[in-house]
């Protein structure tokens, strides 16, 4: 997968769905705590929509209709808890982040999940 990435995270005390929109490693931020290696000076790739849907798609499907919770996640851990815009770069960056807002919400409406699943944002708050 490029965009999308699971993690079981004990801060969230379940499973969040991660979303790179950075996966080139280019940022116009150098964040003095920034730990992406082999950062580099720019924006985003631009995104492909149809891959990014495709594969929220099937990683949210293995999670609530598969078996990745079985057999992945610890048994104190599978819960869904939220998607997270995060990544290898600054996610408000990317010129496309209110559609990719607008994609992850029908997405999380096909699922059932909207109202059910945060949406979290990871930035350094510029």
């Amino acid at each position: 997968m490029t965009y999308v990435y699971p993690v079981v995270s004990r801060r969230a005390g379940g499973v969040s769905v991660g979303i790179n929109l950075n996966p080139n490693n280019a940022c116009n931020w150098r964040c003095i705590y920034c730990q992406v290696p082999d950062l580099k000076r720019g924006g985003g790739p631009g995104h492909r929509f149809k891959q990014l849907e495709a594969e929220l798609t099937a990683l949210l499907n293995d999670i609530v209709h598969g078996d990745f919770m079985q057999t992945r996640v610890p048994e104190g851990a599978r819960r869904l808890n939220d998607i997270a815009l995060s990544g290898n770069g600054e996610p408000t960056s990317a010129k496309e982040f209110p559609d990719v807002i607008q994609l992850i919400g029908r997405v999380l409406k096909r699922f059932g999940l909207v109202g059910k699943v945060k949406l979290v944002l990871i930035t350094n708050a510029a």
